[in-house]
């Protein structure tokens, strides 16, 4: 076991959601962001005196690692009695690499509470590990796992494990439950080697979030484009189901909320830890809900101010298709993608551009996603992400 119940807790209140003061910022030295999530608001399910085991896939490599938990959304103080990291086997096994399990400790003790609103971040962990290895983080949760709301991911896109007790480092058999999501661990950090430069934000939608790719398979358009830049920058998946610019959903996509880019932008890209890039991918749902091309380019050109104002390059993604027969983009709304895109190619307002849509349309017609790259008429295939990621120009990232 790593730590046990009862252990000294450090309670911690680091940095509220949006503080300039987050312990994982990109100012923190020597430190680079290997994987992240964006959090959200879950209404269930509940988890007392269980372990939780994640299942993470850094974007590079490096001589330790830390951890970084998130109850942004929970309604009260959440305490995890022991924390752990091991490498893992695979993605969806809860089998660990035999030797590796280490404690996590934050400030020294082998416990923590999380204010409710707030983040923590891990002591450095003596585990190193190599670009595309997969980890398994142990989360014990003791107390706060029971609110009425609490802190996770909807989509996780593979399989995560559960078991009674405090279950860090334990063998895969004290894993008998089963999760779709990710809770309260938003990002792995590394100590990178010389070779690493930073790290890449991608903000988007269920598009980036990985809608329909393989399960447990790690192959969104983001891990396809970490694995063309070999381990040189780590990529960061801060894409939500349903996401939109201007607006906050609560409609769909599981239990979870999925604020508006204008609102998660600070905490999901500026705070992230060595972000250098922005791959800006949201506003297909913005269009479905009728935006105007004037608001939605006026909040991508916020986004891109506030991220330049950080030392942060903002590479602008166009807009996908999404036309079919019926029920789809209507002639307005393809309208306004157009003008929208327009401004993604043009604008001074953006340091590059990642051409989504040229990459995915259909040559006979162009509103609509090719039918080789479809999912369904909105969400592109595994094909489809991997030919958004190889459209996008290595070198706007020098």
């Amino acid at each position: 076991m790593l730590g046990a119940p009862g252990a000294a807790s450090a309670s911690l209140a680091l940095a509220a959601p949006g503080s300039s003061t987050s312990a994982g910022s990109a100012g923190s030295p020597g430190w680079a962001g290997a994987w992240a999530t964006s959090p959200q608001r879950e209404a269930g399910p509940t988890f007392a005196q269980q372990t939780l085991r994640l299942l993470v896939h850094p974007t590079i490599g490096g001589s330790s690692v830390r951890l970084r938990l998130s109850n942004a959304f929970g309604a009260a103080d959440v305490t995890f009695g022991a924390v752990g990291v091991s490498r893992a086997v695979a993605s969806g096994s809860a089998e660990l690499v035999a030797g590796t399990s280490r404690p996590v400790t934050f400030r020294g003790r082998g416990s923590v509470t999380v204010k409710a609103g707030a983040t923590a971040v891990s002591d450095p962990v003596a585990l190193s590990v190599a670009y595309g290895q997969d980890l398994a983080v142990d989360l014990y949760v003791t107390a706060g796992g029971d609110a009425a709301a609490i802190t996770g991911h909807d989509a996780a896109q593979g399989t995560q494990f559960v078991g009674a007790g405090n279950q860090a480092g334990a063998p895969a058999a004290a894993f008998t439950g089963y999760i779709n999501s990710w809770f309260w661990l938003d990002g792995v950090d590394v100590r990178p080697g010389r070779a690493v430069r930073g790290s890449i934000v991608a903000l988007g939608d269920s598009i980036t979030d990985g809608a329909y790719t393989t399960w447990n398979g790690n192959d969104r358009w983001t891990d396809v484009l970490a694995s063309r830049l070999g381990g040189a920058y780590g990529v960061l998946n801060q894409g939500i189901g349903g996401n939109q610019v201007l607006t906050d959903r609560t409609d769909c996509c599981g239990a979870g909320t999925s604020i508006a880019a204008l609102k998660r932008e600070r905490a999901d890209v500026r705070e992230q830890t060595g972000v250098r890039y922005l791959i800006l991918a949201d506003g297909i749902n913005d269009i479905g809900y009728n935006a105007a091309a004037a608001d939605l380019i006026a909040g991508l050109r916020t986004i891109a101010q506030r991220a330049h104002a950080s030392g942060i390059r903002v590479i602008g993604a166009t807009i996908t298709p999404y036309g079919c027969e019926s029920g789809c983009f209507g002639p307005e709304q393809e309208a306004v993608r157009q003008e929208v895109n327009a401004w993604v190619r043009t604008t001074r307002s953006l340091d590059g551009v990642a051409d989504f849509d040229a990459a995915i349309r259909d040559p006979e017609n162009q509103a609509q996603v090719l039918p080789a790259y479809q999912a369904d008429h909105l969400h592109p295939n595994i094909a489809g992400q991997r030919a958004m990621a190889e459209s996008i120009d290595l070198h706007l990232f020098n």
